[in-house]
């Protein structure tokens, strides 16, 4: 069982770790002692998709040597993007050069999706509504969504999201708003409505391929169905602010819905509000996952992470939270709460399948036709902790389980986890979850 020391042996585990996580190195290839380097990149298949949203994911530019190891990973990181049922990466020799011919075929980008749910998992709590989705807009990866939902949740939200304004930069931009009126996260605190109206401005800067840098500016409006002192920071139960926030990003991971290779840190911080009398907080933290690649494709994965709080008092609607985004395997129902939350993974993940490919021949639409599909074992352990800073970070006890699963693997970048878990007490529980853990 993990105990509260097991934290910190888990994070000093994950620090020399990440220094595995580099790209591929370039290993120089060829015939009879000939070295061939690119000569030439040519795109096919692409019927949308613009040649340089492709060509952009690549760490293989013309005049490099050729390296098989790297074009895989070139080829996984085009998967990425979402946007490609198969990506498949052949070259052509003549001498000492060579074409690369990177083959995509495309996916359905326009389609609507359901939003169902029961709020803590009380069917009595029903929600539900509809969105729709079209995530190459332009063949420029582009993504608009919309959606809302009724019932015990109610909401309206949009994004525009653009990784790339124009051919010529690597400037990002996303847009968004909502309205929304849900029930308070914190049950034990009595329950009332929340009505909250907010909106936010993304712009950034990718510098190489792994490199992202981004600034944000938004406004938010909170108000409660029933007033009650520390509901909302006012005392006439509505917050309104404005934020600003910045982020850095430096990702390398092979397939980012289920990565067995590469790595992923992530440093943030955002402001919310400024002065005093109203909401003043700075809320700041870190991600940092890193994927190793052993033997017969299995692979090591580890992750921590933590988001802390300062300034003025946290407003309910700020608190962290286990049990909802984040969870902890063992105690995956269970809502844990406070004002700083931190957080460690680790997870071995064998493939049973790997990842394959069947054609479909009676697809009603070409983007249907091929389908990608695997399935992995995985063995983890997981542990976390919240805490209000009035109690400070050792107020509180660490919870901790661990379990194994199955992991599928299915088409359109759909992943299903069956899991049975253990927590510290030695009480078990099934687990049926949708996405990679992380």
């Amino acid at each position: 069982m993990f105990k509260r020391e097991d934290m910190s042996r888990l994070i000093l585990l994950l620090v020399p770790t990440w220094m595995l996580a580099s790209p591929p190195t370039q290993l120089q290839l060829g015939s009879d002692g000939s070295v061939l380097v690119v000569r030439s990149i040519r795109v096919a298949g692409n019927e949308s998709t613009r040649d340089y949203i492709i060509l952009r994911e690549m760490s293989t530019a013309i005049g490099d040597t050729l390296n098989l190891e790297r074009l895989e990973y070139d080829k996984n990181r085009i998967y990425s993007l979402g946007l490609f049922n198969r990506v498949d990466i052949d070259y052509a020799a003549q001498g000492s050069e060579a074409e690369l011919i990177v083959r995509v075929h495309e996916r359905w980008y326009i389609y609507p999706f359901p939003v169902l749910g029961f709020k803590y998992r009380d069917l009595k709590k029903f929600y539900y509504g509809a969105g729709v989705a079209h995530l190459n807009f332009r063949g420029r990866n582009e993504r608009l969504i919309g959606e809302f939902a009724f019932g015990y949740d109610r909401w309206i939200q949009f994004s525009y999201q653009n990784p790339k304004l124009t051919a010529d930069d690597d400037i990002f931009f996303r847009i968004s708003g909502s309205w929304s009126r849900v029930q308070n996260l914190n049950p034990d605190r009595g329950t009332y409505q929340q009505e909250a109206v907010g909106g936010s401005i993304t712009l950034g800067k990718r510098f190489g391929l792994y490199h992202l840098l981004t600034g944000s500016f938004g406004y938010e409006s909170w108000r409660v169905s029933d007033v009650a002192i520390g509901r909302t920071i006012s005392p006439d139960g509505r917050d309104a602010f404005p934020s600003v926030g910045g982020s850095y990003t430096f990702d390398t991971r092979d397939v980012k819905e289920y990565p067995t290779n590469g790595f992923l840190a992530n440093v943030q911080a955002t402001k919310n509000g400024f002065g005093s009398g109203s909401v003043n907080i700075l809320r700041y933290g870190y991600d940092a996952r890193v994927y190793v690649l052993l033997n017969g494709g299995t692979s090591l994965a580890g992750r921590t992470h933590g988001q802390f709080a300062s300034g003025g008092a946290v407003p309910p609607y700020r608190y962290t939270y286990f049990g909802y985004g984040e969870r902890l395997r063992g105690y995956f129902d269970r809502i844990i709460e406070g004002e700083d939350i931190v957080g460690g993974n680790l997870e071995l993940r064998i493939p049973l399948l790997s990842p394959r490919y069947y054609e479909f021949p009676y697809a009603p639409l070409p983007e249907f036709s091929v389908w990608r599909y695997a399935v992995y074992a995985g063995v983890f352990a997981d542990a976390g902790k919240t805490w209000f800073r009035s109690e400070g970070p050792g107020g509180r006890r660490w919870y901790s389980g661990f379990g194994a699963g199955l992991h599928f693997l299915l088409p359109y970048s759909i992943i299903i986890r069956t899991e049975y878990a253990m927590n510290r007490r030695g009480v078990g529980q099934f687990i049926i979850d949708f996405g990679a853990s992380f």
